[in-house]
């Protein structure tokens, strides 16, 4: 805890010293730690247009005080506060005093001084606030092993200063002659750890692992030295050789790349309407149990920044099925299925690699009753547009067996298209009714196909029809879960952990087959959960209720917004022995990427025309500048978004725009267009550029009133 000295003033209003008729202000109570010390108000002289400098001290007293701080008090004002400026000028102030500052300033008053026309004076009266004691501090950390991963040797562990948010950096070290030899110096403990290391730094975040990769010449000049990591705090100058150092050695033989033998097995789990918040390793809930999905997390990496392209389950699932934005081919939203015919779907690039393909569950990108425009423009004699009067040779063009798959069992609840049986079998394609539980149908064909095809290289596509609504379960997955919490939430908790049981069959059948540590498996949501707003708790049976019982915390909006809630989604890559385990990245990515990468090792070299990054750089060297650099696009029912680095820039309808900084707690809670309108008007236009190279063309609409006052209630209002 920090101590603050301080009177309050009784009055909002307080004045200078020197010039109390002149300089009029009102310095707000500071809030927040040693970790976001926040400092605001504001301050005028009566009349005069021009904002006002502030210096910022801090000392035992005024006179040994040290600057810390030079601003402008030039933020927006209120009319409230230009009336008591008699003035329309901008007159209103913030700053976050950095970690170091609170660090070396710890428990000193601070000063506030006005800078008018070269005349220095105290700002306020009864000012006398401190600094927050800086908590006590030492560095901790841990080597946890030594790797080999696709052609390189990592050292990787965590290091952290405890009570600190900023990371620290450390060097890398051997030992010869009885001396210290440097490996590698400055590198950065940075990268997102389990909760268990924040908990042991006492820290909010936890980006504080590290992998130090082992210089290859190292191998040539030191084999069988032992390593030692030296972490080295982010304040204070103190240092730790952490503990194990020196029970790894530095190997004598360069690192094997990856096999060229048999291509990996890759396995794509696609649930439907699943929140960010809805695993357990998600770290956000504790009425989730996914122990088996949460393993692929803990054996592989968990992207916390993995984005899909669309807030609605057909044009994010075409994105990835293509591996291409759902955009090019105008499939922007539901209504405009089919996914057209012109398209190569990433299983017949598969078939391409000697693939044998299966899909399994959802599809949604055939002809369905909401493809009225497909049937305006194709069938325009029939009107009104009805799917079982368009023949059925034309409607099969459209499902998963005519875009690249050998195995399929396409469909929602109780009926499917097929062409195998219950065993795997191929056989005549037919429409099979049935009553079993969707989820535990479509776990049971995925693993048929593997026992089918786990002697050669297959691609499988697990499109699990959950926690979607209608939220069904069986009494054997309900039991689960407590009857003390909403219904609908005990519902999809129940169906998530059905298809969590459905993953650790697939693990345990990959095992069985000695085929397990060929295998990536990647887990990703279409999107985001349907809230209904307020997460109402109807009836199962409940006609028009939105809420399938999944959260999006801690993001904002649901399913159909471009806010985070909307499209950022779990996202977790396994593959044993080449990536390592346990690993956290917040870079962010894409389903696109997804897609481009499975490709990419599956030995297809055709890629350019494709969206996405190969994710293996990044995962295995750490690599982000290309993922840093690029921008991703969303466009979806009169809203568009841009995400690039840290910045995401968003409109809805006209007069709705946002600018993001996402690195923020809770970044979409404050709008900071006018703060820095050149990033805004650059991602905006960049937006455009992109947009403009799309198949339908966009136009500018205002938003219908019902979602106007959806996006304000996620939202902060729309800025006059």
């Amino acid at each position: 805890m920090f101590r603050l000295l301080f009177m309050v003033c009784a009055t909002f209003c307080v004045q200078s010293l020197a010039s109390a008729s002149e300089i009029r202000g009102y310095l707000r109570t500071p809030s927040g730690d040693h970790q976001r010390f926040e400092l605001s108000g504001w301050i005028c002289k009566v009349g005069r247009l021009e904002s006002i400098n502030i210096r910022i001290s801090a000392g035992d007293t005024r006179s040994n005080a040290r600057l810390l701080q030079n601003l402008v008090a030039n933020q927006p004002s209120e009319e409230p506060v230009k009336n008591r400026c008699e003035s329309q000028g901008e007159y209103r102030f913030k700053v976050v005093l950095p970690e170091q500052q609170a660090f070396e300033n710890s428990g000193h008053t601070l000063f506030f001084e006005t800078d008018v026309d070269g005349v220095i004076e105290p700002a306020f009266t009864r000012s006398n606030y401190v600094v927050p004691d800086f908590p006590a501090t030492r560095l901790r950390g841990y080597i946890d092993g030594l790797i080999e991963t696709n052609g390189a040797y990592f050292l990787h562990g965590w290091a952290c200063q405890t009570n600190v948010e900023s990371s620290v950096t450390f060097s890398l070290l051997t030992r010869k002659d009885g001396e210290f030899v440097l490996l590698g110096k400055d590198l950065p403990a940075n990268t997102s750890s389990g909760g268990s290391v924040a908990t042991a730094c006492n820290t909010k975040m936890g980006r504080h692992a590290f992998r130090a990769r082992i210089p290859e010449t190292a191998i040539d000049d030191f084999a069988n030295g032992r390593l030692f990591v030296q972490a080295h705090s982010a304040f204070g100058g103190t240092k730790l050789m952490l503990p194990r150092s020196h029970r790894y050695a530095i190997p004598s033989t360069l690192p094997t790349l990856m096999p060229t033998g048999t291509p990996p097995n890759v396995i794509v789990f696609f649930t439907d309407d699943q929140g960010y918040a809805d695993l357990g390793v998600q770290d956000v809930l504790d009425d989730v149990k996914t122990p088996n999905i949460d393993a692929l997390a803990h054996n592989g990496v968990r992207f916390t920044n993995g984005y899909v392209t669309a807030s609605q389950c057909s044009p994010s699932r075409a994105a990835f099925l293509t591996g291409r934005y759902q955009q090019r081919f105008g499939l922007d939203e539901n209504r405009q299925i089919p996914m057209t015919l012109d398209e190569t779907t990433i299983a017949q690039r598969f078939k391409q690699q000697d693939y044998a393909t299966g899909m399994f569950g959802k599809w949604h990108l055939e002809i369905m009753g909401n493809s009225v425009e497909w049937g305006r423009r194709n069938y325009p004699d029939l009107q009104p547009f009805k799917v079982d009067q368009i023949p059925e040779e034309v409607r099969h063009q459209y499902f998963p067996h005519q875009r690249g798959f050998d195995d399929m069992l396409a469909g929602y609840t109780n009926t499917y298209l097929r062409n195998v049986d219950d065993r795997g079998r191929t056989i005549a394609l037919e429409t099979h009714r049935t009553d079993q539980f969707r989820i535990d149908l479509t776990s049971d064909a995925s693993l048929a196909f593997i026992d089918k095809n786990w002697q050669k290289p297959f691609f499988m596509y697990v499109s699990h029809y959950g926690p979607h609504v209608p939220i069904e379960a069986t009494q054997h997955y309900l039991d689960r879960f407590s009857e003390d919490m909403p219904m609908r939430r005990r519902y999809a908790l129940a169906m998530m952990a059905a298809i969590d049981d459905g993953v650790g069959r697939v693990v345990d059948k990959l095992k069985n087959y000695n085929v397990y540590d060929n295998t990536i498996i990647m887990f990703i949501s279409d999107n985001g959960a349907p809230l209904g707003d307020d997460m109402t708790d109807a009836p199962l049976s409940a006609k028009g209720e939105a809420w399938n019982g999944s959260r999006n915390d801690p993001f904002t909006g649901e399913k159909g917004m471009l806010t985070e809630g909307a499209v950022r989604v779990p996202f977790i890559v396994q593959w044993p022995n080449k990536i390592s385990a346990g690993m956290e990245l917040d870079t962010p990515v894409s389903a696109l990427d997804a897609a481009y990468t499975a490709l990419k090792v599956a030995g297809d070299t055709q890629l350019d025309a494709l969206d996405g990054l190969d994710l293996m750089p990044l995962i295995i060297n750490g690599d982000s500048n290309l993922f840093d650099q690029r921008p991703l696009f969303w466009r979806f029912f009169f809203q568009r978004a841009i995400r690039k680095g840290d910045w995401k820039y968003m409109q809805a309808g006209i007069r709705r725009e946002y600018l993001f900084d996402m690195t923020q707690t809770e970044p979409e809670s404050i709008n900071l267009i006018n703060t820095y309108p050149d990033i805004a008007k650059e991602l905006r236009d960049e937006y455009w550029q992109w947009a403009a190279q799309m198949q339908r063309p966009e136009e500018l609409v205002e938003l219908p009133p019902p979602f106007a006052e959806r996006v304000d209630r996620y939202l902060p209002l729309p800025l006059p």
